[in-house]
């Protein structure tokens, strides 16, 4: 899987970005929509590192995710799990034709958080780590490849993106992908909001221009994502929302068959796991208040 960045950290190189416009006639062509301070903004301060270490192999995996509570990142499955094979290969119904793409998830302890707009994972501190994970059962990529995970203190000081879970993603908007991938340098480790992008297709479809076959619940977009975007999101360019995650695609340097997966497919995933966040939440104020209480005096 191309998003997958191990522990050797070498630098990517460069791609191509390509601005398209959709065109309603020769003459004419739809401009790209304004990207709001905002939503640039946001997505600066919202945007994590996820360091998921691989003990088997003593690997590192680098990915993306989205802050949606202030203890809870949205991200992509095989970021946080143990891959069985690098090259998923799906059809139009979501289903897989080369068998499991991952096993089990790695222990939560393994999954360290950082913040910031450059990451180094060999000398920076981790804000926080994984306490558990929330998925889909299957162990399938294809239509499937999202994850929350809640984590063991809030991330204070560094703001919330809202998801839209309520409206699916069209062909022809535009969203703002967002990682660490390090922008068209390349420079791994470093966050970076993209230019505006077009969705192609939403699936269930097969472009036969690109190539993408997509399942139910995932999108295309024209230009590339790559190593350490992956769980990065996809958001709307007119209101900053969430609307999809980096999942899988073609070489960085190819337009099209760039794959997200819809995150309004998986509104009860994520308004469960924005419960479950919610329990720790009140479950660590708890422990903190009743550590700091002065202990009780026996009477005399």
């Amino acid at each position: 899987m191309k998003e997958k960045h191990r522990a050797s950290f070498a630098r990517g190189g460069q791609f191509v970005v390509a601005t398209l416009f959709s065109c309603m006639s020769v003459t004419c062509a739809r401009p790209l929509p304004p990207v709001t301070a905002s939503v640039t903004h946001d997505a600066t301060r919202s945007v994590v590192a996820i360091a998921t270490r691989h003990p088997d192999d003593g690997s590192l995996t680098l990915c993306s995710g989205a802050l949606v509570a202030p203890n809870l990142v949205l991200t992509a499955r095989h970021c946080i799990a143990r891959a069985i094979t690098a090259t998923p290969a799906c059809d139009t119904r979501g289903e897989s034709h080369n068998g499991d793409h991952i096993g089990a998830d790695e222990d939560p302890s393994q999954i360290a958080i950082y913040t910031g707009n450059h990451v180094d994972v060999t000398e920076d501190v981790p804000r926080a780590y994984a306490t558990k994970t929330i998925h889909p059962r299957t162990r399938i990529l294809c239509d499937s490849d999202v994850a929350f995970v809640v984590l063991d203190r809030p991330l204070d000081g560094v703001q919330t993106l809202s998801m839209r879970l309520d409206e699916p993603v069209q062909e022809g908007e535009y969203i703002v992908p967002v990682g660490f991938g390090g922008g068209v340098v390349g420079d791994i480790g470093t966050r970076v909001p993209r230019d505006a992008t077009e969705v192609l297709s939403v699936g269930p479809g097969h472009n036969s221009s690109t190539g993408a076959v997509l399942g139910p619940r995932e999108f295309e977009v024209d230009e590339a994502t790559c190593r350490g975007d992956s769980g990065g999101p996809a958001l709307d360019a007119r209101s900053g929302e969430i609307v999809g995650v980096v999942s899988r695609g073609r070489s960085c340097f190819t337009d099209g068959n760039h794959v997200y997966t819809r995150i309004d497919a998986y509104a009860t995933l994520a308004h469960d796991a924005l419960l479950e966040a919610r329990r720790e939440e009140l479950q660590h104020q708890a422990t903190a208040a009743a550590a700091s209480a002065p202990a009780s005096h026996a009477l005399r």
